[in-house]
């Protein structure tokens, strides 16, 4: 008989495996924080993510966290988090757009790793039908 238990990645406690993947104590406490972020955008749909951190007496931090694993949605247009290269605020992906550019400017895609494009060539396929007396035709 194997136990099914783990550390929780939140406090360190022993649980037994469930689903959230957390113990019940940081379960609820996740629930109870987003339960207040929730009535505070219900409330006031217009919210920065600070204002959010702020009302709802929640960390900046794990407000960014929620906001990448996409548990608001995105009628919310104020909540963002910061790029990981310029700091600019964002609202999905791990980086904004110009920084992305600048990738692509600075690593750009040799040719011969880009697959060809199709050649307007016509292709013909056949196809077997296969009917209830065993008989096929093309």
């Amino acid at each position: 008989m194997t136990l099914m238990v783990d550390y929780c990645p939140r406090c360190g406690t022993v649980y037994q495996k469930n689903f959230r993947k957390m113990c019940n104590g940081c379960s609820n406490e996740l629930d109870s924080t987003m339960k207040r972020c929730m009535d505070h955008l219900w409330r006031y749909p217009n919210s920065t993510t600070e204002e959010l951190s702020q009302a709802a007496n929640v960390e900046i931090t794990e407000l960014y966290q929620f906001i990448k694993e996409g548990k608001f949605s995105f009628t919310y247009p104020k909540l963002t988090f910061p790029c990981e290269c310029c700091r600019q605020p964002i609202r999905q992906g791990r980086i904004c757009n110009s920084c992305t550019g600048s990738f692509k400017e600075a690593f750009p895609v040799p040719a011969a790793t880009v697959p060809a494009a199709r050649t307007s060539g016509t292709r013909t396929s056949h196809k077997t039908l296969f009917t209830s007396r065993g008989s096929s035709r093309r």
